[in-house]
């Protein structure tokens, strides 16, 4: 499928779309490996891992206005702990939780960027606006940075310095604002359909991309392998 209109500005997810965990998993950083038996990980009962998870997630949740990358130490050092107290058959002392909690927010070795990203972009921006939307935490610019990225962007909004994350139309509003592009201008790279619903009830052309295991794919969305796959749609 090519898209018809005529297309200004592509915003793109983060996670993903752009960059991967290191782990294939967001919260299992290079710092748990270090602390944790995996063994004794996978040992516990899937329900118990879920009920803590999920009540840990639900805290990061109802705290996510952040400003500064210690804010997000703070946060994730308690996001850590819920953890640790949830189930305690990992082990973790109060050291192990800090090492954690600061490698998630300044190891950008946690993150893995795909191949050929930083070309695509760049090609990319010598024709079309470049935006971001992503749900992400304060130190999300030291991890574009890391990869050289950050100034190829003419827009970034992040969940956490709105308070709310996709699908909630906010995000795309203000990102649409920001560009100032009209929504069936754009494209609005993602890689859960939930969130691509979302865009296109702004108006904007969704795109799914399945770098993520297992993507979910209902094939109501054009879909890229990868985002230099774009172009082939930009034709």
């Amino acid at each position: 499928m090519v898209l018809q209109k005529t297309i200004q500005g592509v915003f793109f997810d983060m996670g993903w779309t752009v960059f991967r965990p290191v782990n294939a998993d967001w919260f299992i950083n290079r710092a748990v490996m270090e602390h944790v038996d995996i063994n004794v990980l996978m040992s516990l009962p899937q329900n118990a891992k879920d009920a803590v998870f999920s009540k840990a997630l639900k805290y990061l949740d109802d705290n996510h206005n952040l400003s500064t990358e210690d804010e997000e130490l703070e946060q994730f050092g308690a996001f850590y702990t819920m953890i640790a107290e949830g189930l305690p058959e990992l082990g973790l002392t109060e050291e192990a939780i800090g090492d954690i909690a600061y490698s998630k927010v300044f190891d950008t070795s946690n993150y893995v960027f795909y191949d050929g990203v930083k070309p695509v972009l760049e090609e990319l921006k010598q024709n079309y606006k470049l935006g971001v939307i992503s749900d992400t935490w304060p130190s999300i610019e030291r991890i574009l940075r890391s990869a050289g990225i950050a100034d190829l962007f003419d827009v970034k909004v992040y969940s956490y310095q709105l308070g709310v994350s996709k699908p909630h139309p906010q995000i795309y509003k203000t990102a649409l604002q920001r560009m100032g592009v009209p929504a069936q201008r754009t494209i609005f790279i993602d890689d859960w359909e939930p969130n691509l619903d979302a865009a296109a009830e702004q108006g904007m052309n969704p795109v799914l991309i399945t770098t993520r295991p297992n993507t979910p794919n209902s094939g109501k969305y054009p879909t890229v392998n990868h985002i230099s796959d774009i172009f082939q749609l930009l034709q």
